[in-house]
């Protein structure tokens, strides 16, 4: 199959894509989100942290931090894997990018953690989270894999151009801010795993699975399905 996609021609490179797109559509039915938008149609939990899970308000200074209780989201039905913390990041491009996201001022994990481990208690098909990340330090980004219960790679992708809205540039840091998230028709989401190294996240949204129109997924997906099964 290689060989074919390397292929010259038009007629080649068609035949490459159809097969292509005909394996990803028939493989896991999972792709990426790229709005809160995929959520408006769908029942589905927001966690924004700016209060915790019994509705607490978290008061933080700019640059301060506070450790967050695993079980903090319990009761929306989330329980976290890795120590992270709340965080009102003190970077004025960050700050910029939260407010042009309409995010509130605190996110997580800070700093202080590099990856982002959390389960979901309920059958969950679908999440999303706003993302924003310094690409003058880390010009790859985030790395967002979903799990089944088994523990099995649903699907993995790299934060990318798809997924960005904007930039702010201040000093240092050039944040670009988007959102990102993932869906399964068929597998539920029992795990999510976020790598970062200069990313900050918020308002967790996460919910059913929105079914996309036929022919919308073989496209639209085909990156990142191709990427998810690559990592398995």
């Amino acid at each position: 199959m290689s060989q074919t996609c390397g292929s010259s021609g038009l007629l080649a490179r068609v035949g490459c894509l159809v097969v292509v797109s005909g394996l990803a559509a028939g493989a896991a039915q999972a792709g990426i989100i790229t709005s809160r938008d995929y959520f408006a149609s769908t029942p589905h939990t927001l966690i924004n942290f700016e209060t915790d899970g019994q509705g607490n308000a978290i008061n933080l200074i700019q640059g301060q931090s506070q450790v967050m209780p695993l079980n903090a989201y319990a009761p929306q039905g989330v329980m976290f894997n890795s120590q992270i913390r709340w965080v009102n990041d003190g970077n004025a491009a960050f700050d910029g990018a939260q407010s042009a996201l309409g995010s509130g001022n605190i996110g997580i994990p800070s700093s202080y953690a590099s990856t982002v481990d959390f389960s979901f208690t309920g059958t969950v098909h679908a999440f999303g989270m706003f993302v924003v990340n310094n690409s003058r330090s880390d010009a790859a980004g985030p790395t967002i894999t979903a799990y089944d219960a088994s523990g099995n790679v649903i699907q993995s992708v790299q934060w990318g151009a798809q997924f960005i809205r904007g930039t702010i540039v201040s000093g240092n840091t050039t944040a670009d801010y988007g959102y990102a998230g993932l869906y399964s028709l068929e597998a539920p989401i029992a795990r999510v795993v976020i790598v970062k190294h200069a990313a900050l996240l918020d308002d967790l949204s996460f919910g059913g699975a929105v079914v996309p129109a036929p022919g919308a997924l073989g496209l639209a997906g085909v990156a990142g399905l191709v990427l998810g099964r690559r990592r398995r």
